[in-house]
Formats: C-alpha cells, structure tokens, sequence
C-alpha cells in the first residue's frame, strides 16, 4: 500500500491530466477576470488578516435577502431596491453584493439604533410615479482616461440615473430584514470602478450610517472621497482591492484624485420612500399612505473639463409638492437648460 503522502500525489497527477482541457484562470481585477482570481485574492487577505475592517463595524451579517422584481418592485425602487439585479447599471454592483462573479464579503454595521424613524405599515397602497427628461442636447465629454458619459439620455430624451426620494415620512412601508437581525437590513453601499467612471454614477443608502465599499479594477488609483460634512480624503485603490468606510445621511462624493474618472454619488437617506430612474427616465415611489408630500429630484452635476480633468459644480435639485390620494398620484419632470 502507498503511503497517504504518495496516494495524494498519484491522485493529483491523475486530475491534472483529466484537466487539460480547462480554461486558464486570470489574474484578479484583469479584463478577463471571471471572478475566480478577484475571490482567491479576498481569500487570501481573509486568511493572512492583512486587511483590517473600517474602524466602527461590528459583526459580520449574512447576505441581504432578495426579493421580486417587476415596475414598482426591486427595479424601480420599491421594496427592495439596491439588491443584486439591476441590470442596467451594472447587475449586482447596483447596491447589490455581487461584481461579475466575485461575492463580496458580508458587512457589519456600526452599534448604533437604525431603528426608522417613521412609522412602519403594512398594505399601504398610495404611489407617485412619472418621467425625468431633460432639456438640450446629451453632453459629450473625454477625458484624459477616456470618453465619459456623464447623463443617460434616452431616445425620447429621458434620463436614468436620477434619484428621485420623499425626505420626511411620518407612515411609510415596513422595511426588510436580514436573516436572524432584528434592524432593518440597508439597501447599497457598493461602488466599483469600471474603466473611466465610477459605478453607479448614483446610489442610494438607508438606512443610515451603513458600510460603503469601493471595488478597484485591473488599474490602481488614488481616489478622493468627500463625505457629507466636506471632508475629504485620498486613499490608494488597489488593483482588485477595496476601499471601506462608512456612509452617513447626505451626499458621499468619490472621485479619482486627479479628476480624470468620471464620479459617483452615494446619498444617504432614512426615508423609506425613493427610487432611481431607469433607462427610460421612469420612477415609481409607492407603499406610501395617502397625503402631500414634498419630493426632491435629484440629478448629479454634469461635469466640464478642465486641462483634460473633470471638474463638476453643484447637483441638479428640484423640490415637488405633490398630492396622493388613494390611487396613483403623477409628477413628471424637465431637467437642463
């Protein structure tokens, strides 16, 4: 009989050459990267301990649960959206866990009360739906990294990408929770870099404060973070590596240190009551109980260039009164000059 050690070896030969035939697996963060090489480098990090968790975050938590999509569902902003299927900005990168085939590891949370502030009820059936468009021709810019889309236009002049929320609620949906948690579990709070921007150029997070994870690619930079209160911080993103911090109410700008990529925008919300425009520049807010509501629109500022570097202005913003009865209330927006 062979000793353990040499059957090992004999077995591993034998699969080695059943396995000739098997694609390579390529570096993490390459272009070819299918996921395998970004996990084997978090792997690795998990098991040296090289990479210390942002100050604050308490135990780790099991993945978001995911729930049905379809116009006022998940895609739409309604009961879960931010999860892991948004396919037009980016699938499971859109607030969701997921970047190609790489999962994200699980995410703690600080120890402080996320308990809603308003009041939480089931069935409640109101809703406001519309369009955002905008006004003009769609700008058309190219940095030094490359050609740079800062707005979505549609064909019917449309924009996606708009948030569109309701600030103060006094009676709104009941939130979901994680497995096991008694809080309610945070929708966001993931942005990757992909080529020459940021991605999602727009992301909502709540409930607030919540981790906010930036995802590099194949290519290293140095980013710029401005957090709500003005503060801001350069950190080194690595190729395939992660930047984590903490996302508070208001707006969290994060930008490459030298202007050339396009930015992306997390704001961090408590309302239960929001959504991003879609391709088609179309929003529903529904489980809202009837009443007037003060709506913001929200558009990020539409960079200019400067030396071949992107330098942006103030947001979009543009506050509604609108009226909800026990149906389906409208509001459609022009945005731009």
């Amino acid at each position: 009989m062979l000793p353990r050690v040499a059957s090992l070896l004999v077995i591993g030969a034998i699969a080695c050459r059943g396995s000739a035939q098997q694609h390579p697996l390529y570096g993490a963060g390459t272009e070819k990267d299918e996921g395998h090489g970004m996990l084997a480098r978090a792997s690795s990090k998990l098991m040296t301990g090289t990479e210390a968790e942002p100050e604050g975050f308490g135990p780790r938590r099991p993945a978001r649960p995911t729930y049905e999509d379809g116009y006022g569902g998940d895609g739409y902003g309604g009961t879960g959206y931010g999860g892991n299927g948004y396919g037009m900005y980016g699938g499971g990168a859109y607030g969701g866990q997921t970047y190609a085939n790489y999962v994200a590891p699980p995410w703690g949370y600080p120890s402080v009360n996320r308990t809603p502030s308003y009041t939480q009820k089931a069935g409640l059936a109101s809703a406001i739906e519309g369009t955002i468009s905008w006004r003009g021709a769609a700008p058309k810019l190219t940095s030094s990294c490359g050609a740079i889309r800062p707005l979505e236009i549609g064909a019917e002049h449309t924009i996606g990408g708009v948030l569109v929320y309701i600030e103060r609620v006094s009676i709104g949906r009941t939130l979901p929770h994680s497995s096991g948690e008694q809080r309610p579990a945070t929708v966001g709070g993931i942005v990757v870099k992909r080529g020459c921007a940021f991605a999602p150029s727009v992301q909502v997070v709540t409930p607030v404060p919540a981790g906010l994870a930036i995802h590099g690619d194949s290519k290293r930079t140095r980013i710029r973070i401005t957090t709500p209160d003005g503060v801001a911080k350069v950190s080194a993103l690595h190729e395939g590596g992660r930047v984590a911090l903490q996302a508070k109410a208001g707006v969290t700008r994060i930008e490459s240190e030298d202007g050339m990529l396009g930015a992306a925008w997390v704001v961090g919300v408590d309302t239960p009551s929001y959504a991003i425009t879609d391709d088609r520049g179309r929003f529903r807010i529904d489980e809202l109980a009837p009443g007037t509501y003060d709506v913001t629109i929200w558009q990020p500022p539409v960079p200019t260039l400067d030396g071949g570097a992107l330098v942006y202005g103030a947001p979009v913003l543009v506050k509604k009164s609108v009226k909800v009865g026990a149906g389906t209330a409208r509001l459609d927006v022009t945005l731009g000059r």
